[in-house]
């Protein structure tokens, strides 16, 4: 009884037929899509900008010492920078050295009072950050430094 039932042939040219409407209705829908696609989004996109926060960590401790009084103290204190974006970041970590040179400078002509105090710190990094940024404002034109942070501060 299985053998009985056969499924009738299409003709060949019938098949080929139902391709060719279909592969036509897909190529006319897609191009009446592209034709009326608003025009606002056929605009091009504008550059991203970055402002990403990034820190460079500067990869030793400065120590040094520093008039308190009638004596000298030791001081050690660990910094990291803060830029915006990674051009900035990379142009910081190549002027590293110099970087270096201006903060160890700033740091060594303060007083040990002005490591102990809040306001003496503030004031501290606001003098480092415009140091820092007076030196490279010459060096490459622009400041590139954000903040200068603090991020360890030992005193014996």
């Amino acid at each position: 009884m299985a053998d009985d039932l056969i499924m009738p042939k299409v003709a060949w040219y019938k098949r080929k037929l139902v391709w060719v409407i279909v592969l036509l209705l897909v190529v006319a829908g897609g191009g009446a899509a592209w034709w009326l696609m608003p025009a606002s989004q056929n605009v091009e996109a504008e550059p991203v900008v970055d402002n990403q926060a990034l820190y460079v960590g500067l990869p030793r401790p400065f120590i040094f010492s520093v008039p308190a009084g009638r004596r000298e103290r030791l001081v050690q204190v660990e910094l990291q920078l803060m830029v915006r974006g990674l051009a900035d970041e990379t142009r910081a970590k190549q002027h590293l050295p110099l970087l270096e040179s201006v903060l160890l400078t700033v740091l060594s002509r303060q007083s040990a009072d002005n490591y102990l105090s809040a306001d003496g710190k503030q004031a501290v990094r606001q003098e480092a950050l415009n140091e820092l940024n007076r030196v490279l404002t010459e060096e490459l034109g622009a400041p590139l430094i954000e903040k200068v942070l603090f991020t360890g501060i030992v005193m014996q």
